[in-house]
């Protein structure tokens, strides 16, 4: 894990001592305007169940509707380009902010999760 990712998972690890939940804007709000690929996402969501933390959605469904932008932005590009996106590609083509674009992908991380 990448030195920036795991300062992430340290902030976010240190704030849920107490209450071992955490709403998936928080992580974006942490992770911030940092570089960040799906993969890392991923461990870090791992790292974070790992410790014993819940994830959990946000209320209201905003993140959903953003959602909805940005996978089919995500899946032309992958198709387009012939590798994943990148965070910026994907706030490009779906119109949406960078910062909206880490929410949505933790949010479907999130979400696939459930249903296994």
């Amino acid at each position: 894990m990448r030195a920036e990712v795991a300062s992430v998972l340290a902030t976010l690890l240190a704030e849920s001592t107490r209450v071992p939940t955490l709403e998936l804007d928080r992580i974006g709000e942490v992770i911030g305007t940092m570089r960040i690929d799906p993969t890392e996402i991923e461990a870090l969501l791992d790292a974070l169940e790992a410790e014993g933390r819940t994830l959990v959605f946000p209320s209201g469904a905003q993140g959903v509707a953003i959602l909805k932008q940005v996978i089919p932005a995500s899946r032309a590009l992958a198709k387009a380009l012939g590798h994943t996106p990148s965070i910026d590609e994907i706030a490009q083509k779906s119109g949406v902010s960078a910062a909206e674009v880490r929410r949505a992908l933790l949010l479907a991380k999130v979400m696939s999760r459930g249903s296994k």
